[in-house]
């Protein structure tokens, strides 16, 4: 159900099949994965402690986990999520970005600036756009010129996104600073 665009009906059918084998934990961490989609954090967060609860070890509602926790804003509770998942499989682009990113809200620029680059590197077309964030920590840094390669770089892979207009008033705006500088 889940292929056919219909996430509700394999929500149904997740939630039937965990009823009957609760340590099913890849059905745990797809409905983790659906109700995050919906924006239901909340929700998100005990799918996939529940998964964790069957096999404390599993990568996928580790790493999800500590995507949730971050998008909650709770990023002191994500980040010994990201510090597993980033152990468990040092090339995962997306452990490498959220971690990256779990250190950027903890207000670590150095460490950010590390994972988001290895982040970029395994993957610079991943859907968590580490130069968005890259390009952000550029920018805090006084490095406009950096922040623009980031923003371009991110406009050349990423072209149909939805914040496009956005990321080219982002790169405006970064080329009018550099130019009012002596």
């Amino acid at each position: 159900m889940l292929a056919k665009g219909r996430p509700g009906d394999a929500a149904a059918d997740l939630r039937k099949a965990v009823e009957l084998s609760p340590q099913f934990v890849e059905a745990w961490n797809l409905l983790g994965t659906i109700s995050y989609q919906r924006g239901n954090y909340a929700q998100a967060e005990r799918e996939f402690r529940s998964a964790l609860e069957h096999d404390d070890d599993a990568f996928e509602p580790t790493v999800n986990l500590g995507g949730t926790l971050l998008s909650m804003g709770r990023h002191q509770d994500a980040l010994p999520y990201n510090q597993y998942a980033v152990l468990a499989r040092p090339e995962s682009a997306l452990a490498n970005s959220q971690m990256g990113m779990n250190h950027f809200f903890l207000g670590e620029p150095a460490r950010a600036l590390e994972y988001l680059e290895k982040a970029k590197r395994i993957d610079p077309s991943h859907f968590s756009h580490p130069q968005l964030m890259l390009a952000q920590l550029h920018a805090q840094h006084g490095r406009a010129p950096e922040a623009i390669k980031e923003l371009e770089d991110f406009l050349r892979r990423h072209p149909d996104s939805t914040s496009v207009d956005q990321v080219q008033q982002s790169i405006e705006n970064l080329r009018n600073v550099t130019a009012d500088r002596p």
